[in-house]
């Protein structure tokens, strides 16, 4: 159990040592070419701000459930025999719950990557 204490307080020593260490290493230096925005070497024009439609975060989220997906199914996929039954219908909960996320995205239009013209 002390060795359970002796570590904690070895962490939290490192820890506050590397944030005062960088704080009074790491003190800015403001210039004004320093204080400038950097795009890749462009000088930066226009709001740094701009709206993003709302397909692309339907594009993320899909993104995001099916790398999710990967890393629960796969494991799942190794032990398919251990698992039996039980593991299959569990599976198959977990990927009907993904089906309905994939059927939300298409409604929502969130596949279509561009929207129609309306040429009168």
């Amino acid at each position: 159990m002390i060795e359970f204490f002796v570590y904690t307080a070895m962490v939290v020593l490192v820890a506050v040592g590397a944030i005062i260490t960088s704080a009074i290493l790491g003190r800015p230096h403001h210039t004004p070419y320093k204080d400038t925005p950097y795009e890749s070497g462009i000088a930066p024009t226009g709001p740094a701000r701009l709206r993003t439609t709302i397909p692309y975060y339907l594009v993320a989220l899909f993104f995001l459930m099916f790398d999710v997906e990967v890393v629960f199914l796969y494991p799942w996929a190794v032990r398919f025999y251990e698992l039996s039954w039980d593991g299959f219908f569990k599976a198959f909960v977990f990927i009907a719950f993904l089906f309905a996320g994939l059927v939300y995205v298409w409604i929502r239009k969130g596949l279509v990557w561009r929207r129609p013209s309306k040429i009168v």
